[in-house]
């Protein structure tokens, strides 16, 4: 029990210095929208969602709700689908976001392309959900947040790297880890 309390209060004060002490913190007020100066487009919203579900997960199993932590993994797997449909709509428009890549938006080869490396790493996303859930069965908080970090690396950090413009203000530990 003091092992489980000690490493809540580790993460949260070393969370803390981070985000007090980041070079491109954002000020509570402020939104990553208001941050980036863009207007929220429909693949942020789905980006959001995911965010909101990455946090409460984090959040569960910090505090070992690990009932939690899989309904959470469970949402974020089944969101993987809307993910796909906000980048790449059935009506073909890939829409602006899809220029960040530097693949040509009206040759369809080109969106096909990115589209398959799209769901190269929705599919990462939902099996590293599901390994969470599978994980947090055994309510070890140190290996649940092993395979939450392992999705954040190798999902998430990973498809950013390859598709998203560099954010110039990121801290140099997230430039380090693909973020």
């Amino acid at each position: 029990m003091k092992k489980r309390l000690l490493l809540k209060y580790s993460f949260a004060v070393i969370a803390g210095i981070l985000i007090c002490t980041g070079k491109g913190s954002i000020n509570a007020s402020d939104t990553i929208e208001s941050f980036h100066k863009e207007e929220l487009s429909p693949t942020r919203a789905v980006m959001q969602i995911i965010s909101s579900k990455t946090s409460r997960m984090l959040d569960a199993i910090i505090t070992g709700d690990y009932d939690t932590v899989t309904n959470e993994s469970r949402l974020i797997a089944e969101s993987t689908g809307n993910v796909l449909k906000s980048f790449f709509p059935e009506s073909g428009n890939v829409g602006e976001w899809f220029k960040e890549t530097g693949k040509d938006p009206g040759k369809p080869e080109d969106i096909a392309a990115v589209k398959k490396d799209f769901e190269k790493y929705l599919k990462v996303v939902a099996e590293a959900s599901k390994n969470i859930a599978e994980t947090a069965k055994s309510q070890n908080i140190v290996e649940t947040y092993k395979s939450f970090d392992a999705m954040l690396r190798n999902a998430c950090f990973g498809c950013h790297e390859a598709f998203r413009a560099k954010w110039p203000e990121w801290p140099e530990w997230m430039r380090i880890t693909g973020g």
